[in-house]
């Protein structure tokens, strides 16, 4: 695990918890020596979709493309700030119908057991690097996770893991029900590397995230 993985959990939870505890599966280390303290994240620009409906806080004016376009079959849009021509360089995916409401347990009312069984099943079937349940709001809970650096893959097809693999970027997605029954999931793009400001910059962004 490293520091930026470790910095967005934390930071996650400091911005998102109230009282409760999170429930989280990652592994434990010390920030990097000679981190740099960043000046608070702030969101400037309100954001609504005319094709969804959906209002969020953002850093900036996005350009918008459908989530279609980077993850086929799939329905929500991508709100790009910096890119490089076809090369996105951070920007956040909104997704609708994000998972099956009715094979999801609902984050509200799962118990803490139930919970961690959840959250390790999701470990073990994606490629985590951590996990965590956290207070979306006051009343409403949501899955935070972000994507493993190294990857353990199957070469030969035998079904076991034989081998490892680098990925290119890390990523920050939550997944969690709207206020009024959607299923959404949030993610975070950063290139080449997940900035600590740009983490700030989403956890608010999905918080203040209202379905139409």
């Amino acid at each position: 695990m490293n520091w930026n993985k470790n910095m967005a959990m934390g930071v996650m939870a400091a911005i998102l918890l109230g009282s409760t505890a999170p429930i989280a599966l990652a592994a434990e280390a010390a920030p990097a020596a000679g981190t740099v303290q960043e000046q608070p994240a702030k969101l400037a620009y309100t954001y609504t979709s005319k094709e969804y409906g959906f209002t969020i806080q953002c850093p900036q004016r996005p350009n918008v493309i459908p989530a279609s376009l980077l993850y086929e079959g799939k329905k929500g849009e991508v709100l790009v700030f910096d890119n490089d021509g076809y090369n996105i360089k951070n920007a956040w995916v909104v997704l609708m119908d994000a998972f099956d409401a009715k094979k999801t347990p609902d984050f509200n009312k799962i118990n803490e057991e139930e919970a961690k069984k959840y959250l390790n099943d999701l470990m073990n079937s994606n490629a985590y690097e951590g996990i965590m349940l956290v207070n979306l709001s006051a009343t409403n809970k949501a899955v935070y996770a972000v994507t493993a650096k190294e990857i353990e893959v199957d070469t030969n097809g035998d079904g076991k893991f034989d081998a490892k693999a680098t990925a290119d970027t890390q990523m920050a997605v939550t997944f969690f029900r709207g206020a009024k029954g959607g299923c959404y999931s949030l993610q975070l793009i950063d290139n080449p590397v997940l900035r600590d400001s740009a983490i700030k910059l989403f956890q608010q962004g999905v918080a203040s995230f209202q379905e139409k």
